[in-house]
This record gives structure tokens, sequence and C-alpha cells, in this order.
């Protein structure tokens, strides 16, 4: 009697044990997602609550917004969503209803990624710390600077015109003369980029000296043109694009990842930063993952394009590595196909 008792007692301690495990792992799992943020390079997602069963996210971006949604979760908590309400009318809505989230870190990045109907990626969602604005958008718990972060990464970096070497850095423009270097540069400048009437930067930089430069994403790096300013009866000021100043060629390709793309192989990119690319460029940034794995393109300028770009591509060819593509190039890959998908229904539709 006294074992049985004992036996008893030891199961009842058991069960209470695993109940009190459960009932803590259930609260955890709980409050996986409230108050974190996310974004596609364009919007952003703020869960506001979140239960055992499903959470409560709106979306909008720094003009206007939001759009209330409920995502279930489904039976692997904190690995797939699926939206199971979509709110009123915001028609550039990232999730669509039937979407699959499936949320991971990649690369040391936290992720959601945004599957369609036909299962295909659509989108790929980044978290963010959700710090305090830069600016005076203060609703976007730092979306603003995720914006700008973006745009410095595809323009910081080592350039050649001519006689000259540039550098943009974070927030100067350094000019170098050839037959000085190396020195100081014979002209700088400190720049801010320039926010847009809808809240959103623009491809236009302010100089210290109170210039407008707008510019361009090219295969080479950059064109810089004169901003033209106008203002309208509102006040507002808007910028177009006026002469062509000069054509900045993207140098010192040799890096451990090769390439004027590197971080097509490094990061998990957004809808919104290669939006930012005309569609002749972001065709070099897809097949530019290839290129680093050794891939030969049947189209001559794409072997042109790259043998010009260096060595890296020769010493690829050499050691093909076309099946050892990393899961972030993976995704990038896909989710460009997508981009390109998207850009061309809506040429075809115009």
């Amino acid at each position: 009697m006294v074992m049985i008792k004992q036996i008893k007692s030891s199961l009842s301690m058991r069960h209470v044990f695993f109940l009190a495990c459960l009932f803590v792992g259930t609260l955890a799992m709980g409050q996986q997602y409230k108050g974190t943020y996310w974004h596609n390079g364009a919007t952003f997602i703020t869960v506001l609550e979140e239960n055992v069963t499903d959470i409560v996210t709106v979306e909008g971006n720094l003009h206007e917004g939001g759009n209330a949604q409920s995502w279930a979760k489904a039976d692997v908590p904190g690995d797939f969503l699926r939206p199971n309400q979509i709110g009123n009318a915001w028609t550039d809505t990232i999730i669509h209803y039937n979407d699959l989230i499936i949320h991971k870190t990649i690369g040391g990045q936290e992720c959601l990624l945004v599957y369609g109907r036909t299962r295909t990626l659509e989108d790929i969602l980044l978290r963010y710390d959700g710090r305090s604005a830069n600016k005076w958008y203060e609703h976007s718990h730092g979306f603003d600077s995720v914006l700008e972060a973006d745009i410095h990464r595809q323009i910081e970096g080592t350039y050649r015109d001519g006689l000259e070497a540039w550098r943009i850095t974070h927030d100067s423009i350094l000019i170098y003369s050839l037959n000085s270097l190396p020195g100081q540069p014979h002209r700088s400048y400190a720049y801010t980029i320039r926010w847009g009437e809808t809240d959103m930067p623009e491809h236009v930089l302010t100089l210290s000296d109170g210039r407008k430069i707008c510019f361009t994403l090219t295969a080479e790096g950059l064109d810089f043109y004169n901003g033209i300013s106008h203002v309208e009866d509102n006040n507002f000021e808007w910028i177009s694009q006026g002469d062509l100043l000069c054509n900045l060629v993207k140098t010192g390709l040799d890096n451990q990842v090769p390439g004027r793309w590197p971080e097509a192989s490094t990061m998990l990119l957004t809808r919104g930063y290669l939006k930012a690319y005309p569609p002749e460029v972001l065709r070099l940034i897809r097949n530019e993952i290839f290129a680093r794995h050794g891939r030969t393109f049947s189209d001559p300028k794409l072997t042109a394009f790259f043998h010009s770009e260096g060595q890296w591509y020769g010493t690829a060819l050499s050691n093909p590595t076309l099946d050892r593509l990393s899961e972030i190039e993976e995704l990038n890959l896909q989710l460009m196909g997508a981009v390109e998908k998207e850009r061309k229904q809506a040429s075809t539709n115009r």
C-alpha cells in the first residue's frame, strides 16, 4: 500500500509539473509576436495583440494606413500563420486571404516568408527593432530609418568618373583626383536623403551647399543629375531630373563576395529594395548570383558583362558551385522572379 501511494504521489507530481510547463509554454507562445515590427521595404506591419490561436496586426506605410488583419496560428505555433480575416480596403496590402506565412531565422535575419495561393514566394518581411523614429514619423517605430538604410546600402561605395575617384559614405561624398591619390579629397560634401510629399525617401540627395542631386541606379553604378526645384501654390516642393552631371562606375568589386551587388548573396532582400532598380539592372542582380557560382550564360551580353567585372567570374567558371546556392540566395532569386513577373504583367496590361 505504501508503494502504491508513493507511485500515485509521484505520478501526481509529474502531472502537475507537466501541466505547469505546458501553461508556461502556452503563455510564451502566446506572446511570441506581440509588439514586433516587420517590413518589406515599402510597408510595415505591427503586431498589436496576440493569444494562443491568433494575432492581430495593423499594416501601413509612412503616408497612410493602416489595414487591420487577424492571422490564425497553425498547429505549430511560431512556424506557420494564415490570415483568417482581412480588414478594410487597403489596396496595397502585403498579406492576402489564403496566403501562408512561415516564420524563420535565416542568416541571422528573422523573417516572415509570404507564400501566395499557388504557394510561390510573394514577399519577404524582415523584423526590425522598432526603435524611436529619427524623423517626425513617430508612428513608424523607426521604419523611416529602415528605408534610409536601404538607400545608403544601394549608393555607398567607391566609384570612378574619368580622372576622379568618388567615395560615398553614410553621410558624405568625397571626390579625389586620381593624380593625387592617396591624399585629401579636393571636393567633399555632406548630404542627406530627401523625403517627398508621400512621406517616402526619394532618389534625391540634398548637398551641404544646398544643391539637389537626383540619382538613378544603373548597371555600372550611379548616374547623377542636376535636380530642378518646383514649388506649387501650396508651398509643396518637388524635384525633377535635369541635365546629366556624371556617370559613376562602381569599383572595388573583387571583394570576399565579388560583384556589384554582393548583398544578393549575403542578406535577405525585400520587394521595396528590389523595386528601386530598373528591370535591366534587376536582371543583372539575379544573374550575378549564378555568376558567382560559375554559371555559363547563353546570352553573350551577360557573359561579357560579368567578365568585365574582374577576375572573379573567370575564377568561378573554373570551379562551379551551382549546386551550393545558399538559402538566402534561393529566396532572393524567388523574390526577384516574383517582382519581375509582376512588372511584366503590369507592362502587358498598359
